[in-house]
């Protein structure tokens, strides 16, 4: 008997499971919002590798600590899931950077300044002018001359969609008076039949495919520039809407270096006519980059323009500009090709801005649900800025995301004095709809579409829940019928855009098991009021268990 018991006794402790070691941190003394409606608030949170082990209140958590463990002082901060930007063209490599600049005086001097700088590249290089900066809402071939006379210049707008040549430029590439519109595309010219400098849509390729091409290095250093800026606004995923071929290499390099600082969701091209090769090409990519930093999953489409440049697809013309836009597609080679996708397993992001591309969107979608049977793609629509407000439920009856981007609505001179003016107070009125698209049940995914505007995540949810500029302009908010709350906007950027990305079960939320990716605030941007979100600031960024991002301490 007494052997037996020996036996048994003996079973039971090689059965009986290890216990788990001890945590390597432990964050305590904070105020954690979870984004987990089991558990929305917390005290402490645990960290074992690149996992949560534990969290919860303080007592509990801090048990758990072992002779090795870290323990560290949140004092109280606030503290929330990682970030996550659901539509970024991340890679940037360097050029003359024209965001900040609001006047044509600044925007000549910052050009000028630069080419001064690098007076042995043979084309001066930007992006990032907005719109109303210009007398008339466009810029002008004159303009740049006067800011680079002796060589070729090119500058891109903020939105990626309209270019900016100068007279040299457009020398290079062939563009006179005599010059076709190309398919898909405008080349603006004035009363007198002469080029502007202004390129809209494809148009821009006449110009773009003389453009030096970027070195690897180029990429590698701008790749690294980006992910260090990612991490300082407490970023921890993105979702990149763009491809080339060229960057895979780049974005591998760094991954074995240890060096990704943010978690890549990647699109590949969405094409009229994707062979069997192109299929393949992209379905490899998704085989051997599976995660958990770099995935493929998506294919992004075109489906029109932007309003700024009247060439968003509207169903009304424009208050401003001739026309109502134009769609990029056919609706027999759209649905075609959605439909092929889908059944290749991609998840489709189609670009689409206007009512009438957004409504062509919507019945692709259909068509696909109806032909193919599939389910569970999480198929989105990216921007969705002026939409029919009735057709929302169509989104939510397919199980579309809509992926909106929140510093769209910041309304300063370009929003209100081109954007706005452009599409005329009717549907200005539901412009960005944010509220509408909540109060619809469906889900939506909050990003930057940086660098059109900044991946600065902060200003982005301030925008959605003030819409006013950080100046408080205009009294009382642009649009304010569809403001959210700022938790709201939070979930948008955590909670709803790791379901956008098919990451619900590891991450957007903080919970046991879950990646411990967080971001420490140096406010409590949920408690009011809203301009409270004016003065925080990112003190720590944490991805899979190791800071990122670290805020210098204050003299």
């Amino acid at each position: 008997m007494r052997l037996a018991a020996s036996v048994a006794l003996l079973a039971a402790a090689v059965s009986a499971p290890a216990p788990e070691p001890a945590p390597d941190r432990i964050f305590f003394n904070g105020r954690i919002w979870t984004g987990d409606p089991a558990r929305p608030r917390a005290a402490a949170l645990a960290v074992r590798g690149d996992t949560l082990a534990a969290i919860g209140a303080d007592a509990d958590v801090r048990a758990l600590a072992g002779p090795r463990t870290e323990l560290v002082d949140l004092e109280g901060r606030f503290v929330a899931p990682g970030f996550n930007d659901a539509h970024v063209h991340f890679l940037v490599v360097e050029s003359v950077d024209l965001a900040q600049d609001q006047t044509v005086a600044a925007i000549q001097r910052r050009i000028r300044d630069y080419a001064a700088a690098h007076p042995d590249r043979p084309w001066v290089v930007g992006r990032g002018w907005f719109y109303g900066a210009f007398p008339g809402g466009m810029p002008h071939r004159r303009l740049l001359d006067e800011a680079v006379p002796d060589r070729p210049a090119f500058m891109t707008g903020y939105d990626g969609h309209t270019g900016w040549a100068n007279s040299r430029a457009l020398a290079a590439a062939g563009i006179t008076r005599d010059t076709p519109d190309p398919p898909g595309g405008v080349i603006d010219k004035d009363g007198s039949g002469e080029p502007t400098g202004v390129l809209k849509e494809s148009a821009q390729r006449i110009v773009r495919r003389l453009l030096p091409e970027p070195t690897d290095e180029d990429r590698y250093q701008g790749l690294r520039r980006r992910l260090d800026e990612a991490a300082s606004y407490g970023l921890t995923s993105v979702q990149n809407a763009s491809f080339q071929a060229a960057e895979v290499p780049v974005y591998e390099r760094v991954l074995a270096e240890g060096g990704l600082k943010v978690r890549v969701y990647w699109a590949v091209p969405f094409l009229k006519d994707a062979s069997p090769v192109d299929l393949a090409r992209f379905k490899a990519l998704r085989a051997r980059h599976r995660g958990p930093l770099i995935k493929f999953g998506a294919a992004k489409g075109m489906l029109d323009g932007v309003v700024e440049s009247g060439t968003a697809a509207m169903f009304d013309p424009y208050a401003r500009t001739a026309g109502a836009g134009a769609l990029n597609w056919s609706d027999a080679d759209l649905f075609r090709a959605t439909a092929l996708y889908d059944r290749e397993g991609f998840q489709i992001l189609f670009h689409a801005i206007g009512d009438r591309a957004i409504d062509q969107a919507l019945r692709a979608y259909e068509h696909t649900a109806q032909a193919n049977r599939t389910s569970g793609r999480r198929h989105r629509i990216e921007h969705v800025e002026v939409p029919r407000l009735a057709d929302l439920k169509r989104f939510r009856a397919l199980g579309l995301i809509a992926s909106t981007q929140a510093l769209f609505a910041n309304p300063d001179a370009n929003t209100l004095d081109v954007y706005a003016a452009n599409l005329g107070p009717a549907r200005a009125a539901r412009a960005m709809p944010f509220k509408s698209i909540d109060d619809a049940g469906v889900t939506q995914a909050f990003g930057s579409d940086s660098p059109v505007f900044s991946l600065e995540t902060l200003k982005g949810i301030y925008a959605a829940a003030a819409r006013t500029t950080p100046a408080g302009t205009p009294a009382g908010g642009w649009q304010p019928h569809e403001r959210i709350s700022v938790e709201a906007a939070l979930r948008h950027f955590t909670v709803d855009a790791a379901y956008a990305s098919f990451e619900e079960s590891r991450s957007g939320t903080l919970a046991a098991g879950k990646l411990a990716d967080f971001v420490v605030l140096s406010d409590d941007i949920l408690s009011p009021p809203t301009e409270r979100l004016l003065r925080a600031r990112v003190l720590r960024t944490v991805m899979g268990g190791r800071d990122t991002f670290r805020a210098p301490e204050p003299p």
